[in-house]
């Protein structure tokens, strides 16, 4: 399987919107046009920015995927019709994990 780690201020990150002024953290890109958002903190809390950046992924036809998202992730997955499942990402973490797809 094709995967790639992107982090937050790179020029991939950057690319798909992933700035290192908006955003820490690192994704995960697979074939299919599938995202995975590992972990991310907003640095600037509370005004919308990574509700607006999950928005263009998926306008962009992206599979999103959020894993084990914390409440206030899980407030705005739930905003934008996310639902809870399991899969196992042996890549990055042993077992089964919560992983929210829309």
């Amino acid at each position: 399987m094709n995967t790639q780690r992107i982090e937050s201020g790179t020029p991939d990150g950057d690319a798909l919107g992933f700035f290192e002024s908006l955003y820490s953290g690192w994704l995960e890109i697979r074939e299919n046009h599938r995202l995975y958002l590992h972990f991310i903190i907003s640095r600037n809390k509370n005004k919308g920015n990574t509700q607006a950046l999950l928005r263009q992924w998926l306008a962009q036809g992206y599979d999103v995927r959020v894993v084990m998202p914390r409440p206030v992730m899980q407030h705005i997955l739930k905003k934008l019709q996310f639902v809870p499942s399991m899969e196992t990402l042996p890549e990055w973490y042993e077992g089964i994990v919560e992983c929210w797809h829309s």
